[in-house]
């Protein structure tokens, strides 16, 4: 009898292959189950984590980070909100005043320890007045997510007054940059898997997206190697829709005393990698071309229209406040911005305010809306009001900011704050 038809090898050939077939049923079952699973663990975690809402405000609640550079050495705190300054009651005590004042990395207070923050200086300057001040400001945002941050939080204090706090140094860049309520809600990521998984479980997605952007930030903190700095240029530059080669053959080119700081952990990495990445970046958001403007402009008009009706329906006063970049202050700024390789404009240290500005206060006008730009007071006085490489305000120019806005007519008005001698 051959082996092919003898029962006995049959039974023996056989049974590692039923063997197989069982346990490849087993394991798509395990995987059938976990995937279906996945999904109700993942709108639980959605639901006691607050994921969507944490990644669209991207705040940072109860940190205590240090920030050195070659400029400054301090220690950045939030409070549980994830902003700067000391926690406020949202419920407003009877016969109080509030303040709430909205913006970026200035509002934040970056580069200057808690003290030292303009809210925190003007706050000193108004408690005699019975006016809380709330500081509302997130680093990285543009006039969209400031909008956001006011309906979802800011509003919560009844504020009487509202500040937004408008950087000339890039948010009409940045509003180009950051998504719309609506773009964000159509958000997908790129590449099938990621599609599936983000379509399947979104809140773990954003979840593991949000630790990677802590670690992000963590790894920018410290000395670093030429090669790990290269790394990163590279990174981001792909993560911006940049040629890699070209942001990194960028970096190659910047002096070396520059790249010595960037190693060292002694330049801010946003400092480097916007010049790597954007060397327009200044032009576009201070005096930009009229490409550039109709993308931008509608953009932060369209944010700012809703801004103040959100405001007004709240029976609160907008405010209008225009910082400007350091460059248009310091020659030693627009120096150390030449160095990085940014395209500018002497003219932005002289008289011209530039396109954005113009926009901004044609708006204000058309609207109603009370402005003050700070340039005058920061660029008149005598100490140093920005730092030249880093690009935020100094504690004097916050104090500065913080003494222009207490003396502020349109503001003391809306606040309802007595008037000093001699103004009207």
């Amino acid at each position: 009898m051959s082996p092919v038809s003898d029962p006995t090898h049959a039974v023996t050939d056989s049974a590692p292959a039923t063997r197989r077939g069982t346990l490849g049923k087993r394991l798509l079952l395990m995987v059938v189950v976990f995937v279906l699973a996945a999904k109700p663990a993942d709108l639980l975690l959605g639901y006691l984590a607050g994921t969507h809402r944490r990644h669209l405000l991207r705040l940072d609640p109860n940190a205590a980070v240090r920030h050195r550079s070659a400029e400054f050495d301090y220690v950045f705190h939030t409070n549980r909100y994830g902003f700067r300054g000391p926690v406020v009651a949202e419920a407003k005590p009877v016969g109080r005043q509030r303040l709430v004042v909205l913006g970026d990395s200035f509002v934040a207070g970056v580069a200057v320890a808690d003290e030292d923050v303009f809210t925190a200086v003007l706050s000193e300057k108004l408690s005699a007045g019975g006016i809380e001040v709330v500081n509302v400001g997130r680093a990285g945002t543009s006039t969209i997510r400031e909008v956001t941050l006011y309906e979802q939080i800011g509003r919560r204090f009844a504020p009487d007054a509202v500040i937004l706090v408008y950087f000339l140094g890039n948010d009409l860049a940045e509003v180009v940059e950051e998504e719309t309520d609506e773009e964000l809600a159509d958000w997908k990521p790129s590449g099938i898997l990621r599609r599936a998984a983000f379509a399947w479980c979104s809140n773990a997605y954003l979840e593991l997206a949000m630790q990677k952007r802590v670690a992000r930030n963590l790894a920018s903190i410290g000395p670093r190697t030429t090669a790990q700095v290269l790394a990163r240029v590279r990174d981001e530059a792909t993560r911006s829709g940049v040629d890699p080669d070209l942001a990194a053959g960028r970096y190659g080119r910047l002096p070396e005393s520059v790249r010595d700081l960037a190693e060292a952990g002694e330049l801010p990495e946003y400092r480097f990698l916007q010049a790597c990445l954007a060397p327009a970046r200044f032009r576009h958001s201070i005096d930009p071309d009229d490409e550039f403007f109709q993308r931008a402009w509608p953009r932060t008009r369209r944010h700012l229209d809703r801004l103040k009706r959100s405001v007004e329906s709240d029976g609160a006063t907008l405010l209008l406040v225009v910082i400007p970049e350091s460059m248009q202050v310091s020659e030693a700024a627009l120096e150390f911005n030449r160095r990085l390789g940014f395209e500018l404009d002497d003219e932005w240290n002289r008289a011209s305010p530039g396109r954005t500005a113009e926009a901004l206060a044609r708006w204000a006008r058309e609207s109603g809306v009370p402005v003050l730009d700070v340039k005058p007071a920061l660029k008149d006085h005598p100490g140093p009001t920005f730092f030249a490489q880093d690009g935020h305000c100094t504690a004097v120019g916050h104090r500065v900011i913080a003494r222009s806005l207490a003396a502020w007519p349109a503001l003391r008005t809306a606040l309802r704050f007595p008037l000093e001698n001699g103004e009207r």
